[in-house]
C-alpha cells in the first residue's frame, strides 16, 4: 500500500468519524479497523513458513529488559498525567462544555463504559502494534531507524490534534500534542533498542489508563 496512505491513513479515519460523523463510536470502528486490518491482511498474505518471521520482525517477541522498561516508564507517565489532572484541571479543561461536546459525540452514559476499555486497552496495543510494529518494521528496511521513530512519533501525534484541541482549553490544547510526541519517540526508541514492541505496549496502556483516571476523577458526572 502507498506509504502516504498508511501514514496519514489513521488520521483520516479519525477526522471522518469525529468531525463528519461527529460520533466517537464511529470513530473508534473506523480507526481501530485500520490500525487492525492494514498489518492483519500483510501477515495474511505470508506463507505459513513466514509468518513466525514477521511477527518478530514487528516485534511480538518479549525481552525482559524492555518489559521493565517499559513497566517504569508507564508508571512514571501514568502517575504525571493523574497529578497534572489534579494540580492543573481547572486551567486545562472547560468541564461543562467539555461534558457537552463528550455528550454530542456520543462518549457519554452507556457508551462512556465500554468505550473507556477500549481506550485502556485496545487503543494501545492496536496503536502500538501498527506504529511501532508494522510501520517501524517497514520504514526502517530502507531508512535510518532514528529518523523512523521521529516519522513514526509524527504521525502517531498528529491525529491526537483532532482529539486534544476540541477537548483542552486554548492554550494547553495546542501544547498537549507535545507530551503525545515525546511518548511516541520513547516508545519508538524502545523498539528499535531492544527489538520489541511488548514493553511500549505496557507503557501505553499505563499512560491509558492515567488518561481515564483524570477522566473518571475530575470530570465524569
Amino acid at each position: 500500500m502507498n506509504l502516504i496512505l498508511l501514514l496519514f491513513g489513521p488520521t483520516l479515519m479519525l477526522f471522518i468519524g469525529l468531525q463528519v460523523a461527529g460520533s466517537v463510536p464511529v470513530a473508534f470502528l473506523l480507526f481501530y479497523s485500520w490500525l487492525l486490518f492494514i498489518p492483519l491482511q500483510e501477515c495474511l498474505r505470508q506463507k505459513a513458513g513466514r509468518r513466525q518471521a514477521l511477527l518478530a520482525a514487528v516485534g511480538l517477541v518479549p525481552k525482559r529488559r524492555n518489559l521493565l522498561f517499559g513497566l517504569g516508564s508507564g508508571v512514571l507517565f501514568l502517575l504525571a498525567i493523574v497529578a497534572a489532572g489534579f494540580f492543573f484541571h481547572a486551567s486545562l479543561f472547560e468541564r461543562d462544555e467539555l461534558l457537552r461536546l463528550l455528550e454530542r459525540w456520543q462518549f457519554s452514559g452507556s457508551h462512556a463504559v465500554w468505550l473507556i476499555g477500549i481506550l485502556m486497552f485496545v487503543n494501545p496495543l492496536l496503536e502500538e502494534l501498527y506504529w511501532r510494529g508494522y510501520l517501524h518494521q517497514k520504514l526502517a528496511r530502507k531508512r535510518n531507524p532514528h529518523i523512523v521513530v521521529l516519522v513514526t512519533a509524527f504521525f502517531y501525534s498528529l491525529y491526537h490534534l483532532l482529539s486534544v484541541i476540541p477537548l483542552f482549553a486554548w492554550p494547553y490544547n495546542a501544547a498537549m500534542v507535545l507530551p503525545v510526541f515525546l511518548a511516541g519517540v520513547v516508545w519508538g526508541y524502545m523498539r528499535h533498542r531492544d527489538g520489541s514492541l511488548l514493553g511500549s505496549m505496557l507503557s501505553h496502556i499505563l499512560a491509558d489508563i492515567g488518561i481515564m483516571m483524570v477522566y473518571l476523577l475530575f470530570l465524569a458526572e
